[in-house]
């Protein structure tokens, strides 16, 4: 690989020419997500090793409403300022963002379903909240993207929300674990597949990043608007057909949905203009969505296996990789340390994980033990990408 790029054209906020008393909300919020993703990870080891049962649930908790909720609202809030050119974050609304992760955390590990719902919900409110109340106030709308964002969140109040129902038994009768895949596949895939679209690309050094080939350039909103509210609407037909139980309509159309964002916005086909690890680590993430998204929907007798491609070489890698680009640009750090943070060992890491997690698919008769396996590179790849990325945030500018 070659050495880092220097700084892309997107830019999150200016932390050096805008002091501020509020910590940046990833300061405190990329921990915590650190920290659920380990504890949903060492569950498996430990699982194996016979020092506890079963974690299934655990584990889930831990990694959707531990894990991804906690990079969501910390890149979101740490975003706001660029995203609709408001104020940024408030020390109430950090607060309220990190008891609601906290409270999340520790019902997950106490086995309270209806709390980790709770707190989840509220937290997604406040993201809610604070994303309305600024564009409300601001004389310029934000990216188009952003109707990504507007179908998450909704998608994530109402899967957290039929969640929260269930565990009163209040709920509507629906299929299994359609609450869930609205938060999973509806609110994280939604914003991975739109805002991703703005940052992988420019990361990545593609040339001319946030034009749409052949339907609008750069910031252009005339054709960029239709496109996104159509791709947006064929995702919320999916979720109606997943509701309906309308047996795989549901799947094809949201790998219809989200394989034209990744070609058209991403531009997966191709290649990375900046030949770093950094650069190809994003641009390999959205391969994995669009193969594990397909596998799922082709083949549903191996949805589980698909949704871990999606979850792992998907949702993972990409969180590694910005997650890192937001640690090392909002300290004010230079880009060339990226490759000291986000490590070939790391990645490999991670692909180990996602063989293994595959392999217990496919050796039910050793389930445990490559759950073990996988549990394990996972939580050594957690540990040593987070204690580097705390080395970040710790370190001065």
């Amino acid at each position: 690989m070659t050495a880092a790029p220097r700084a892309t054209p997107v830019q999150l906020a200016s932390p050096a020419t805008s002091p501020h008393v509020t910590p940046e909300p990833y300061r405190l919020l990329f921990p915590l997500g650190i920290l659920a993703a380990l504890g949903g990870s060492v569950v498996w080891p430990a699982t194996w090793m016979g020092v506890v049962g079963y974690p299934g649930t655990l584990h889930r908790e831990l990694m959707i409403p531990g894990f991804e909720q906690c990079f969501v609202s910390g890149f979101l809030l740490t975003a706001m300022p660029a995203f609709t050119h408001g104020p940024r974050c408030s020390r109430l609304e950090l607060g309220l963002a990190v008891a609601f992760a906290l409270a999340t955390l520790a019902a997950a590990f106490l086995g309270a379903l209806p709390a980790v719902a709770g707190a989840q919900l509220a937290s997604v409110l406040l993201l809610v909240t604070a994303l309305v109340r600024r564009v409300a106030r601001s004389r310029q709308l934000p990216p188009e993207e952003f109707a990504f964002v507007a179908f998450g969140l909704t998608a994530g109040l109402l899967g957290v929300g039929l969640q929260l129902a269930g565990a009163f038994n209040a709920a509507p009768a629906l299929p299994a674990r359609f609450p869930e895949r609205l938060v999973s596949l509806g609110m994280v895939l939604s914003l991975v597949t739109g805002l991703g679209s703005l940052l992988v690309p420019t990361f990545a050094g593609m040339p001319r990043p946030l034009a749409l080939p052949g339907i609008a350039g750069p910031h252009e909103r005339h054709g960029r608007r239709p496109f996104y509210l159509t791709i947006v609407a064929v995702l919320a037909l999916s979720f109606l057909a997943d509701a309906l139980a309308i047996v795989r309509v549901g799947p094809l159309l949201r790998a219809a949905a989200v394989t034209t964002m990744l070609l058209a916005g991403w531009k997966l086909l191709r290649r990375p203009g900046h030949r770093t690890l950094h650069a190809h680590a994003l641009w390999l993430s959205g391969w994995a969505i669009l193969v594990g998204l397909w596998l799922t929907a082709l083949f549903p007798a191996f949805e589980l296996a698909g949704l871990h491609v999606v979850f792992i070489g998907g949702f993972a890698l990409l969180t590694l990789g910005i997650a890192t680009r937001v640690s090392v640009a909002h300290g004010s750090h230079p880009l060339a340390v990226e490759p000291g943070v986000l490590s070939p060992a790391i990645v490999a890491l991670l692909g180990m994980t996602l063989a293994g997690r595959l392999a217990a698919e496919a050796d039910p008769q050793r389930r445990m033990l490559w759950l073990a396996c996988a549990g394990a590179t996972a939580s050594v790849m957690w540990l040593w990408w987070g204690t580097r990325v705390l080395r970040l945030l710790t370190r001065g500018r």
